[in-house]
């Protein structure tokens, strides 16, 4: 038997940056608009879980996503990572966290 795995996708983008924050996450001021990038990281994502899935070759338990502010994709980014997320590792529950209190 296989050990389970979850994976994690980290979304590097964010509406304003954290004080405490160590993550690599990008404001629009830094990068121009998330909205503008959604576009070519999803490309870059739907890629590297292909290339990931055909390395590890079993399905994920849970697939976790965070990082930077995973809303700012909207529910069509979103919805297109977890379509992704299905059709290479499969998985057998989706819990997806963000912030939802402001310091």
């Amino acid at each position: 038997m296989t050990e389970p795995f979850g994976l994690y996708i980290h979304v590097p983008f964010c509406a304003t940056r954290c004080g405490y924050c160590d993550f690599n996450t990008y404001t629009p001021g830094e990068l121009g608009s998330p909205r503008d990038l959604t576009g070519p990281y999803l490309d870059a994502l739907d890629r590297e879980l292909e290339l990931a899935a055909a390395r590890v070759g079993r399905p994920a338990e849970t697939v976790f996503i965070g990082g930077g502010t995973p809303s700012l994709l909207g529910g069509a980014g979103l919805s297109r990572i977890l379509n992704t997320v299905r059709s290479t590792f499969g998985l057998s529950l989706i819990h997806i966290s963000e912030p939802t209190r402001r310091y």
